[in-house]
């Protein structure tokens, strides 16, 4: 087995595409980021890395980073020993990493390999599952609608996504959410929920072949438990798979009940389980 690396995100999918789509739900992450920097789009600051580990002719496992942001891991379950050689690749080329992001199985084995040959600690720092959704279950009691994010609507929506990357990525703020949130309503889709004023958002800015991923969902403490985050959720969902998309998927964090509930009462379906697992000692 030997570790291959790629300078194009195209180069990389032209190897890993066709076996991450064998469980493309599952691998929505990697191939979604892979798919949107191969369009040009910018993921991160830096230069983005991409490899490969094959047994033969067979993927055995893939990564994928944009930096600051953590490396996104996918590999077969029944060959976790085969993260040891992605460990040492990162560590002979000198390429550090602050965390890993992976179903828990994977992300954990990888973890376990990073701590044998470097000595270094790690932590969970998010617990998180993936859910699926095929028909949406529309709420019925919650007063407003969904329209698509304006222009006037920027300021404050900027604000909103520094809200969300507070709750969701604290350990890696956005450098300009003004151009997170442009980026989602001219190369995605930006919602938020009208009700006598935006009182919550939500967005899809990256897919793969045959669905989307719902993120970016936020609404302000004063307008939370009004069931404005179903609402908007469950129309932007509906209004994507009108569209044509096969699916959506989204990602929660564990520790949020409230949420969990809410995306399971709307149509979304457990698929996996992952973790965020950062590299190093836990801050105080």
């Amino acid at each position: 087995m030997k570790v291959a690396t790629y300078e194009r995100a195209s180069d990389f999918l032209d190897v890993a595409l066709d076996p991450l789509l064998q469980e493309e739900e599952k691998n929505n992450l990697i191939l979604g980021i892979a798919l949107r920097v191969r369009e040009g789009r910018s993921y991160g600051q830096g230069e983005p890395l991409f490899l490969t580990l094959h047994d033969e002719n067979t993927l055995i496992a893939a990564a994928i980073r944009t930096p600051p942001y953590n490396m996104i891991l996918h590999c077969q379950q029944n060959r976790l020993d085969a993260l040891d050689a992605i460990a040492t690749h990162l560590i002979q080329t000198g390429h550090p990493i602050p965390g890993v992001n992976g179903t828990v199985e994977v992300a954990s084995a990888f973890a376990e390999c990073w701590k044998r040959q470097t000595g270094q600690a790690s932590y969970v720092r998010m617990s998180q599952r993936i859910y699926t959704l095929t028909e949406v279950s529309t709420p019925t009691t919650v007063s407003g609608h969904m329209r698509w994010a304006e222009e006037e609507d920027v300021a404050t929506l900027s604000t909103w996504f520094l809200g969300f990357c507070d709750e969701a990525v604290p350990d890696a703020p956005p450098a300009n959410p003004e151009e997170n949130v442009r980026q989602f309503m001219t190369a995605g889709k930006l919602a938020v929920w009208d009700d006598g004023g935006m009182v919550s958002m939500t967005g899809s800015s990256r897919g793969t072949p045959n669905g989307t991923t719902v993120s970016a969902v936020y609404t302000p403490p004063e307008h939370r438990g009004k069931g404005y985050a179903s609402g908007c959720v469950a129309a932007l969902s509906q209004w994507l798979l009108d569209d044509g998309n096969r699916f959506c998927t989204l990602y929660t964090d564990l520790s949020n009940p409230t949420s969990n509930k809410i995306y399971q009462n709307i149509g979304y379906r457990p698929m996996v389980d992952c973790s965020m697992i950062m590299l190093g000692a836990a801050r105080e």
